[in-house]
């Protein structure tokens, strides 16, 4: 029994190293409203979060977290639409993907997003409609951005 006991307290002690949660609700909506922002100052419409584009982002910036890396290809080469299509999310008509690392807040990432052509051009990308969000420690950020067909 106490070997049980053991093995139990040991793994349980493990736990943390692996698991990687979700940012808070409250992260999340500030994110958004960010995003929001600046489309709304580009004069674009505003952007829904998408539970399930967030769960495909939170695993990427998971995945970076845990193996030292940083790419939109993951180690085993998948490409983002691959892990959105293998997540099996309904079909999307187009998509794509900021990552960042290093950056304190959602202030100081949208700042360096913001600054950058290709990202600012994913933020305030007229055919995008839905938006999610990953954060592990890092920290790696993810934006990943979709229509649906």
């Amino acid at each position: 029994m106490l070997r049980y006991v053991v093995a139990f307290c040991l793994c349980t002690l493990a736990l943390p190293a692996w698991a990687c949660p979700a940012p808070p609700v409250a992260e999340l909506e500030i994110h958004l409203a960010a995003v929001n922002d600046e489309r709304r100052r580009a004069g674009r419409a505003p952007l829904a979060l998408s539970p399930e584009l967030g769960r495909v982002a939170q695993a990427h910036a998971c995945d970076m977290a845990q193996r030292g890396y940083f790419s939109h290809t993951s180690q085993d080469g998948r490409s983002v639409s691959d892990r959105i299509n293998r997540a099996g999310l309904p079909r999307l008509c187009t998509m794509g993907e900021n990552i960042a690392r290093g950056q304190r807040d959602v202030p100081s990432v949208m700042a360096g997003w913001m600054r950058s052509s290709g990202h600012r051009r994913n933020i305030l990308d007229r055919d995008f409609t839905l938006v999610g969000f990953g954060r592990a420690d890092g920290p790696n950020w993810v934006q990943l951005f979709a229509r649906p067909c």
